[in-house]
Parts: structure tokens; sequence; C-alpha cells
């Protein structure tokens, strides 16, 4: 008999952490409600903007300072304004995208690496800014010369 009742209890259990997505109720009473992802943010960039929302989604992240790192590489990206919300953004990986402009990322004094290397439309101005505060960034070539 002891050993059902802790099959019964284990059982219970797993269920329970399987259906963490879901609303549990309980004769039409929620007992569960799961967290809502965060979407408080607004980016204009359409490529930028589906990255992140599925990043968000993939990390199950419900506030915009729980999302720590973003690849987005060859996503045809090529604005970032918005991006600056995610203030506690460590990693940024924008890759083989067309990124004109870092300005976004002067805002956001968390991040430590960032590799913005394959956006040959990028304007340089602004690196300075960011490697002098410690953040390590990639470069496309021709802001190397």
């Amino acid at each position: 008999m002891r050993h059902l009742i802790t099959l019964v209890l284990l059982s219970f259990v797993s269920l329970l952490t399987g259906c963490n997505r879901y609303l549990v109720t309980f004769n039409e009473q929620p007992v569960y409600t799961p967290p809502v992802l965060f979407t408080a943010y607004n980016i204009g960039d359409e490529a930028l903007r589906n990255c992140v929302a599925q990043t968000i989604e993939d990390q199950r992240a419900t506030r915009a300072k729980e999302l720590r790192g973003l690849n987005c590489s060859a996503a045809g990206i090529t604005q970032l304004d918005g991006l600056d919300i995610f203030g506690s953004l460590e990693t940024l990986i924008l890759v083989n995208n067309t990124v004109v402009h870092l300005t976004p990322l002067l805002n956001m004094p968390s991040l430590v690496n960032v590799d913005l290397s394959g956006n040959p439309s990028l304007n340089c101005a602004g690196v300075d800014d960011l490697t002098t505060r410690g953040t390590q960034v990639a470069l496309p070539e021709h802001c190397h010369k």
C-alpha cells in the first residue's frame, strides 16, 4: 500500500512539472497559472524583433533583465533600435547581417561580448565607446582600417 501511495504522489508531481506552460484548474478554479513571457518591447526591425521573440520563448524569459544572451546571426537585421530595453544583455552576436548603426548598444552597460563581424554596412563610429568600457567587440574588416 505504501508503494502505491508513493507511486501516485510521484506521478502527480511528474504531471505538474510537465504542465508548467499550462493553466491548471480544479473545479474551474486556477490552481497554477504559468508565467507570461516578456512582450513589453518595441523593436522596429522585423528580423531583430523575430529573433528576440524566439529567444524569449526559448529561454522562457518573463522580464527584460532575464535575457542575457542573443544570437541573431544571418537574420537580415539592419537596425538595432529598441534593443536597449534589454539592459542586462551580456552577449550579442549579430554576425553576417546588414547592421548600419551601433548607437543603441551604447545604452547597454552589461554588454561583455559583441560580435558584429560580417556587417559590411556598419558605421564604425562609437566602437571606441564600447571597447573603452571593457566590451569585447568583433568588427567587420572595414572597421579595422
